[in-house]
C-alpha cells in the first residue's frame, strides 16, 4: 500500500499544475483587450496563438473539480460519513460565500459585484461539494450511475431551452444553461451550470480508493483510464453525431479545421469537453506519480495551498491590469464592474499576448514563496479553520 506522502505529492504536482495553468485565462482577462479578452475561440476573428492559450486554460475547471472528488476520499479515510458530509457542505458553503462577496469584489473592484453576482467556478465547486456531500450516503453503485448518467447524458438536454421553464427559467440556467435571471433588481449571472460538475466531483470520490492501491498498479489504471476517456472524446468529436452542441467543420486550411476540432463547448460543459480534459488529467496523475526530484517542489507548493493561491491572485492580477492600462492609455475604465467592460476599439497594447504571459509569470513568481510558507504552516498546524483556506 502506498505512503500517504506518495499520494499527497502525485494528486499536489497536478492541482499545482492546474492553478497555474488556471492563472493563465486569468491573466488574460485583465491584460488582454478586445476580441482577446472576449472571443480568443471565434475562429471568425482569433490566431493559432491566442486560441490556443485559452483552449489550454480549458484543463483546469474539469481537473480540478476531479482532484476535489478525490480529496474528499482522502477526508473520508479518517472520518465518519457524517463527519464527512459536514466537511464538504460546510466547505461548499464557504465557498458559495467568498465568491458572492471577496472574490466577486476582486473580479470588479466596483459595488456592481452586489447586485450583480456570479455563478462561476467557486459557486459550482461548493455545489458540487454539497452534491458529493449528500451523496456519500448512498451505496457505491448508485454514486457511480448518477455521475455517468450526469456526465453522459446531459447533452441530451441541450435541446431544452430556459424559455420552456416560463417564470422559472432560473431553474434551468442553473442546472444546464448559461444565461442571466433577475431577483428583484439583482442580476444574477450563470456561467458554470451545475449539471454535470457534481458528476465530475463524483467520479473523482470514486476513483479515490485506486490511490491506495501500489504504485505500479495505480498507475497502470489512471493511465489506461486516462487514454479511453481521451480517445473516446476524440472519436466522438470525430464522428460528430453526439457530445457537443457545437460541431466542427473542414475550412480552407489545416489550422483553421483543427482549431474547429478542438472547440470543444465548455458553458456547459460537452461530454467532448470533460472526456477529453479528464482524460488528459488521468494520463498526468500517472506521470507524475514517481519518485520526483527538486524541479517539482514550486508545483507541489502551489498545489498544497491552491486555494489560497486562487484569492491572491486575482486582485494582483487585477491591479496590474488597471496600473499598465493606466500608464499606457491613461484610462482603465472597462477594468471596473460587473461583468467587466470591453476596452476602447482604438487601445492595443501592440503584441496581443505579451502582457498575458508576462503578468503570468510575474504573479507566479510573486505567490511561491507566500503559496511555501503557507504550506508550511498547514503542515505544521492542524487548526481547523486552516482546511477552508
Amino acid at each position: 500500500m502506498p505512503t500517504k506522502t506518495e499520494r499527497f505529492i502525485a494528486l499536489d504536482m497536478l492541482r499545482g499544475l492546474t492553478i497555474i495553468i488556471m492563472a493563465l485565462d486569468h491573466s488574460r482577462d485583465f491584460f488582454a483587450l478586445s476580441w482577446v479578452y472576449y472571443a480568443p475561440t471565434d475562429l471568425a476573428l482569433t490566431n493559432i496563438e491566442v486560441f490556443l492559450t485559452r483552449w489550454i486554460t480549458n484543463f483546469a475547471a474539469p481537473t480540478f473539480i476531479f482532484l476535489a472528488g478525490i480529496g474528499l476520499f482522502f477526508a473520508s479515510q479518517r472520518r465518519s460519513k457524517n463527519e464527512l458530509a459536514y466537511l464538504a457542505i460546510s466547505r461548499g458553503l464557504w465557498l458559495i460565500f467568498l465568491e458572492l462577496t471577496l472574490v466577486g469584489f476582486f473580479w470588479s473592484f466596483n459595488s456592481e459585484f452586489i447586485t450583480h453576482p456570479k455563478v462561476a467556478v467557486l459557486f459550482t465547486i461548493g455545489i458540487s461539494m454539497i452534491g458529493v456531500g449528500l451523496l456519500i450516503y448512498l451505496p457505491k453503485y448508485l454514486i457511480a450511475l448518477i455521475a455517468i448518467a450526469m456526465l453522459f447524458g446531459h447533452n441530451l438536454l441541450d435541446t431544452i431551452t430556459a424559455k420552456e421553464f416560463g417564470e422559472n427559467a432560473w431553474f434551468w440556467m442553473l442546472l444546464h444553461q448559461p444565461g442571466n435571471f433577475y431577483i428583484g433588481t439583482i442580476e444574477v449571472r450563470v456561467i458554470y451550470p451545475f449539471i454535470p460538475w457534481i458528476g465530475v466531483m463524483a467520479l473523482g470520490y470514486l476513483f479515490g480508493p485506486i490511490t491506495k492501491l501500489k504504485r505500479d498498479k495505480r498507475k497502470k489504471i489512471f493511465l489506461l483510464s486516462g487514454l479511453t476517456l481521451l480517445l473516446f472524446g476524440l472519436l466522438l468529436r470525430f464522428l460528430n453525431i453526439y457530445g457537443d452542441p457545437t460541431l466542427w467543420s473542414e475550412y480552407k486550411t489545416i489550422e483553421l479545421t483543427f482549431m474547429s476540432f478542438i472547440n470543444f463547448t465548455k458553458y456547459p460543459p460537452s461530454l467532448i469537453y470533460l472526456s477529453v480534459l479528464i482524460g488528459m488529467a488521468m494520463i498526468l496523475m500517472s506521470v507524475f506519480d514517481r519518485d520526483l526530484g527538486k524541479w517539482a517542489n514550486p508545483l507541489i507548493s502551489f498545489g498544497q495551498v491552491p486555494f489560497f493561491f486562487y484569492v491572491l491572485h486575482i486582485p494582483l492580477l487585477h491591479l496590474g491590469g488597471i496600473l499598465l492600462a493606466l500608464y499606457t492609455f491613461g484610462d482603465a475604465g472597462w477594468l471596473f464592474g460587473a461583468p467587466l467592460g470591453h476596452s476602447p476599439e482604438t487601445y492595443s497594447y501592440a503584441s496581443e499576448l505579451l502582457p498575458t504571459y508576462f503578468a503570468w509569470i510575474l504573479v507566479i513568481l510573486l505567490l511561491y514563496y507566500p503559496s511555501k510558507l503557507f504550506a508550511q504552516l498547514k503542515q505544521k498546524r492542524k487548526d481547523w479553520w486552516l482546511s477552508y483556506l
